[in-house]
């Protein structure tokens, strides 16, 4: 259930960007906001998770951004604040998507630093705030919706969480 999640997230994120506007409001990270959502199903296997998430990244990498492991790296350092964050909230729509938010803003931060470090970008406080603001909408949309699936699939499977 956890990989045919993540691999919905993904794909469903490459057909929204697109159809919607590049530099719109809207801009999904579907594949992070899952991962985020996901974590309690992994079962303490946080190792898994991370490598998981740094699979991820890679394959946002190849796919969306044709960077050379900026991503890789932020999925990575985003992982252990996931799984950082979980050991202090239960597993709720208010907390799951809170973790959610603060993830988003942590790997836009991290991603747009790795890109002025490289020299790819120069650094614009209002660039990244406006990346930051352009990504909560949608992400905060998705990660309710995938969060209601996620327990619906759940209780249809009799998979359990970390508590």
């Amino acid at each position: 259930m956890i990989y045919i999640i993540i691999i919905f997230s993904f794909l469903f994120e490459s057909i929204f960007s697109n159809i919607v506007v590049n530099h719109s409001f809207l801009t999904p990270l579907f594949l992070l906001t899952s991962l985020s959502i996901l974590y309690p199903y992994f079962k303490n296997k946080k190792f898994n998770f991370v490598i998981v998430c740094i699979i991820c990244g890679l394959f946002y990498d190849i796919a969306f951004t044709n960077s050379q492991f900026i991503n890789t790296i932020s999925f990575g350092i985003c992982s252990g604040f996931i799984i950082l964050a979980y050991n202090y909230v239960n597993y709720n729509i208010f907390s799951s998507n809170f973790i959610n938010i603060i993830n988003i803003i942590l790997y836009r931060i991290i991603s747009y630093l790795l890109l002025c470090i490289i020299d790819f970008v120069k650094f614009n406080e209002f660039s990244l705030l406006e990346r930051i603001y352009n990504s909560l909408l949608v992400n905060i949309i998705y990660g309710i919706i995938i969060f209601v699936i996620i327990n619906l699939l759940a209780k249809i499977f009799n998979t359990k969480r970390i508590e």
